[in-house]
């Protein structure tokens, strides 16, 4: 009984691992063929979409679920991807331009955006989980997500240190960053914004269980 319990194990962690590294080259893929810029929002949206279905423990064919979600939200992941790296280059340049100024105020500002930047980036995430779990407008995805970065630090911090954890396998480990780390990445996204969907759910239930 326990050497099948192993062998399950084992079993599911190989499976996982050929399904992480094949969802990544996919990526890359039609990253590439949508010329990187107009390919890398719509192949991030396809792979969070396809391994949100293994999350829930549906077992669907890879790449045609892959393609499926790449067609239907070519567009729509290149608004949003506007929008992202729209905001993403307003903060750029106001960094570099407070960087470059010496007085007191704008020491303030640069930390002050270096740490708007930061909320910035932890939105992205969120957003981008929302955008493969709901079905809801862009300007919701982002307004949610942001109430969700705000409210929720130990997802948050489980995000922080996934990304930690990805860049040092990736760093020091030949190899794991063209199979694995497009795809790891994806999966610290979806667990953490699963975490803080749990915790939200379990705020909102004691509220209606408390007495009034």
């Amino acid at each position: 009984m326990q050497l099948g319990s192993f062998s399950n194990a084992v079993y599911t962690f190989c499976d996982w691992v050929a399904r992480l590294a094949y969802i990544n080259l996919l990526w890359i893929l039609f990253t590439l063929s949508g010329l990187v810029f107009f390919g890398f929002f719509p192949a991030t949206i396809a792979m969070l979409a396809t391994l949100r279905q293994f999350i829930r423990k549906n077992h669907p064919p890879v790449f045609q679920t892959f393609w499926h979600y790449y067609k239907k939200e070519f567009l729509n992941s290149n608004k949003l991807g506007l929008i992202i790296v729209a905001i993403g280059f307003i903060l750029f340049v106001n960094i570099r331009f407070l960087h470059s100024t010496s007085t007191n105020m704008s020491s303030f500002l640069f930390y002050s955006s270096i740490i708007i930047s930061c909320i910035y980036f932890l939105n992205i995430c969120y957003t981008l989980a929302s955008y493969v779990e709901f079905d809801q407008p862009i300007g919701t995805h982002i307004k949610n997500a942001l109430l969700i970065t705000i409210s929720n630090p130990i997802p948050s911090l489980f995000l922080i240190f996934g990304f930690a954890a990805v860049y040092f396998a990736v760093t020091y480990l030949s190899g794991v960053g063209f199979f694995f780390s497009v795809s790891m990445l994806g999966l610290v996204i979806l667990s953490s914004a699963n975490l803080a969907y749990k915790k939200i759910l379990g705020k909102q239930e004691k509220l209606r269980t408390s007495p009034s």
